[in-house]
């Protein structure tokens, strides 16, 4: 007997297969989300609460061990920059060597030892060691946690699961100084004391829960023996690593001395720009020989270069490089500027100042909200959110430079929130755009996006520090002021001390010398503005990933997908990329310029990453 068929060649009286297929492997993915969201969340948080939660504390942790001048008390700051900034694209070789799990479990292991020598630090220099153990910790998190995000699941899917981590990610910026405030009222050392129960419950819930579902390396895996980590050791590009980290190392140096504790012109200054602008170039040739079969290929056979250069063979690695650079100059501004503005002008205490950038939160959110619709829904485009974020966060800081320009605190408390909309928009789309055009190159690709942030705020805070610097100084040096308050202006009124001072003195000289703090905090505002005028220009050649796929596609997807989001042959989906400039290819006719970027399956694209 033949039943009767549907309109869509089923028989009538019979489950749906086709839908009984597609329910499998979105029940699948689901859980699989779950699980990333559960082993993962704790790390990432740890990453953002490591750098912003000692905000509104660096005062009172530099008076504890009689550190009283700016320049000694910027290095709490500077000690975890250095690390956090320059080690990040080893951490993406690292992880396709070792695997996603072990890189994970040894970034937390840096964070649990960095955190105890902080809390229980005796003298300064084991403090910085402390800090510069969670900067090396927070490398390896913040970057890693975004490959994971992308590694076996398609570009929707990896939009869903980056807009729970931004949330968080943008949360925790905001939160941080807050917290750090709240500990202050009991002891400077509970804000390194908060990571370590975090750090270790991360350790716990990454072994349980995540050690089986993450990629395994390329040389060292779960049934690796001990004595094969030396092998994949030796496969790491150190001679590369090494002169990476010399090289920025050196700029973040000098430019954090600049303007603080020597002059620019100084040779102390000079000496380390100029030698770790040398390394660079030294650096790319270096893994220039290292790659296609030249002379330190054939030297170090073992080895790929941990920055592959024909990652810059396409243009938008080097756009979005431009567009996070300015992004992390923007947050580092409004977490540490801000912050200045509140207690140095308005006079406000640390706790209360660090109240103020919880403004920033509402419009992290929305900027997040608004990037996950329109990647995720209409247009389902990067190239959107990134020119709309990247216009949204110039327009919030200048005018939150003119609020502080005419001392409108809460005109300054909102436009942190337009400030923070921008930001949440281009965090996700960017992470999305790079996995599009680099479908294949995960861990170097987005260790380099990654970096180019923290590179950014660290040189953006050096500027605007250098400019604070010299207009507050020399405001205030032909003032009479006190004898006992004269470490005022050596301090750049960020030592609790010196805030002290400010409140003791006579109303009008106080007037006058907060009067020259808003002075200074404008003119830093200012100096960082072409930056982020800069991102804006990018954005203009900056092509387009599509990431929600067309309807056609959805069904071929459907059709054919597994419980990880791969198709049969394990694909992980097709992107649909223009690598032209989006906004030339809409004039030109947009599908003329149209490529699909097909990802290998997830064996195959791991061993292509290995073998550059």
């Amino acid at each position: 007997m033949i039943e009767p068929l549907d309109g869509e060649g089923h028989a009538l009286g019979q489950p749906n297969q086709a839908c009984a297929c597609a329910k499998k492997p979105e029940r699948n993915s689901t859980k699989y989300r779950i699980k990333l969201i559960a082993g993962l969340v704790l790390p990432y948080l740890l990453a953002s609460l490591d750098l912003t939660v000692v905000a509104t504390a660096l005062p009172f942790i530099a008076s504890h061990f009689g550190k009283y001048s700016f320049d000694q008390l910027d290095w709490i700051v500077t000690a975890y920059t250095l690390t956090s900034t320059a080690f990040i694209p080893f951490y993406g070789q690292f992880a396709d060597v070792f695997g996603r799990h072990v890189s994970l479990q040894v970034a937390l292991f840096f964070t649990v030892i960095g955190s105890v020598l902080c809390a229980a630090a005796q003298s300064w220099s084991m403090l910085l060691l402390g800090r510069a153990l969670q900067g090396l910790s927070s490398a390896g998190l913040s970057s890693i946690i975004l490959v994971v995000l992308a590694d076996k699941v398609t570009l929707e899917g990896n939009a869903k699961n980056n807009t729970l981590f931004t949330i968080v990610s943008g949360s925790t910026y905001a939160i941080g100084p807050v917290i750090g405030g709240l500990t202050l009222q009991a002891n400077w050392r509970y804000v390194f004391v908060i990571s370590i129960p975090i750090a270790v419950a991360s350790h716990i819930l990454l072994f349980f829960i995540l050690r089986n579902e993450l990629l395994e390396g390329t040389h060292f895996h779960k049934k690796s023996k001990w004595s094969a980590i030396f092998p994949a050791m030796a496969t790491l590009d150190i001679g590369g690593v090494i002169l990476f980290i010399f090289a920025v190392g050196l700029i973040i140096l000098g430019t954090s001395w600049g303007g603080s504790t020597f002059s620019w012109d100084s040779v102390q200054v000079l000496a380390p720009i100029i030698v770790g602008g040398a390394l660079l170039p030294v650096f790319f040739l270096y893994e220039f020989l290292l790659g296609g079969g030249r002379i330190l290929s054939r030297l170090f056979p073992h080895q790929s270069p941990m920055l592959p250069l024909d990652l810059f063979s396409r243009k938008d690695t080097f756009v979005i490089a431009v567009i996070q650079f300015s992004a992390g100059a923007a947050m580092y501004a409004v977490f540490y500027f801000v912050g200045i503005y509140f207690t140095l002008v308005e006079g406000k205490p640390a706790s209360q100042a660090g109240i103020q950038l919880l403004y920033y939160i509402p419009g992290m959110a929305i900027g997040v909200y608004s990037a996950m619709y329109l990647c995720n829904r209409s247009p389902g485009q990067t190239f959107w959110p990134l020119l709309l974020g990247s216009v949204e966060e110039a327009a919030g800081l200048g005018a939150l430079t003119w609020a502080v320009s005419a001392s409108r605190s809460s005109i300054v408390s909102g436009m942190m929130v337009l400030t923070g909309a921008g930001t949440g928009l281009r965090f996700m789309p960017a992470s999305l755009h790079v996995a599009g055009v680099w479908p294949d190159r995960l861990a170097p690709a987005m260790s380099l996006m990654r970096f180019a942030m923290p590179f950014g705020g660290t040189l953006g805070l050096t500027i605007m520090n250098a400019i604070f610097n010299s207009k507050f100084t020399s405001a205030i040096s032909s003032l009479s002021i006190p004898s006992s308050s004269e470490n005022i202006g050596s301090v750049n009124a960020q030592d609790v001390q010196s805030l002290d001072a400010i409140a003791d003195l006579p109303s009008a000289l106080q007037a006058t010398v907060r009067e020259a703090g808003r002075s200074g905090v404008e003119w830093a505002f200012i100096s960082i503005l072409p930056i982020l005028g800069l991102s804006i220009l990018a954005c203009l050649v900056l092509g387009n990933v599509w990431v929600k796929p067309t309807a056609r596609k959805e069904k071929e997807k459907v059709a054919s997908s597994t419980s990880s989001g791969q198709d049969e042959k394990g694909n992980t989906g097709a992107s649909t990329v223009v690598y032209v400039p989006y906004l030339y290819a809409l004039l030109k006719g947009v599908d003329r310029y149209k490529h699909e970027s097909t990802r290998l399956p997830a064996t195959e694209r791991h061993t292509s990453a290995d073998g550059v």
